[in-house]
């Protein structure tokens, strides 16, 4: 699907599925996208909703792909999607804990894969933005973290002290974080020096990329044009020899 935006290089990709090897040695399956071209791209770690992966992932992820990223979607349902509310918060109680390492887990592979410049990016719907920002807390050596309609209240108090660059991005009438708890996250993120940004996306509801909006077309512009800010490497040309 094309961009169609002036600004940017669109390249032809490359998208399929993959497994990452995680603790205890089992794999992972992810969903992947990448320009079929050689070289190093920075890359986007991005992390589905409560819903599993769906076509909103897989569109987002061709986006960045198209954008001149390498784009890893782990699976954290390993395959299994939801329909209704039922079903998605019966996924996420399966998952448990476990969410988190297997995020961190899918950042540390795409870091050191070798079609990666090692400029890492984590970005998160839903849920996925709730680990997008748990992920800005705990790590230290990603560029950005950007978190769509995601859940900061457990992480209140903490965000002052994040060292990745976070964009959180709130629709006007997001029906499920308070604005007073979106307030307070601008507040903590405002007591750092890093370039955090809070983005209100006016007349917007809750799962922007779900259609072809203008609130999802002002929140791809944005969120893509704060991980560039970030990221030091762009494209580098492959030499013949060099291992895909």
């Amino acid at each position: 699907m094309p961009i169609n935006n002036p600004d940017h290089i669109e390249y032809t990709i490359i998208n399929g599925h993959v497994q990452i090897v995680v603790e205890g040695g089992r794999q992972l399956p992810a969903y992947w996208a990448h320009p079929d071209l050689g070289g190093t791209f920075p890359g986007v770690v991005l992390i589905h909703d409560w819903w599993g992966i769906t076509s909103v992932e897989r569109r987002l992820a061709g986006r960045f792909a198209q954008s001149g990223y390498y784009v890893i979607v782990p699976d954290l349902f390993n395959g299994s999607t939801a329909t209704t509310p039922q079903e998605a918060i019966a996924l996420v109680e399966a998952l448990g804990d476990s969410g988190y390492r297997l995020v961190d887990t899918a950042l540390t592979t795409l870091e050191q894969h070798v079609r990666c410049s090692r400029d890492v990016a984590a970005v998160g719907l839903g849920m996925g933005g709730t680990l997008a920002f748990h992920a800005a807390l705990t790590r230290v050596d990603l560029e950005s973290a950007v978190a769509c309609y995601g859940f900061p209240q457990r992480m209140l108090g903490q965000f002052g002290k994040a060292q990745t660059p976070i964009m959180a991005i709130y629709g006007e009438h997001e029906p499920h974080v308070d604005p007073t708890v979106i307030a307070r996250l601008r507040a903590e993120l405002r007591e750092s020096p890093l370039d955090h940004q809070v983005v209100t996306l006016a007349g917007a509801g809750r799962e922007f990329f779900e259609q072809d909006t203008a609130a999802g077309a002002e929140a791809w512009r944005q969120m893509l044009t704060f991980i560039e800010s970030h990221h030091k490497h762009t494209h580098t040309v492959q030499s013949p020899d060099a291992p895909l």
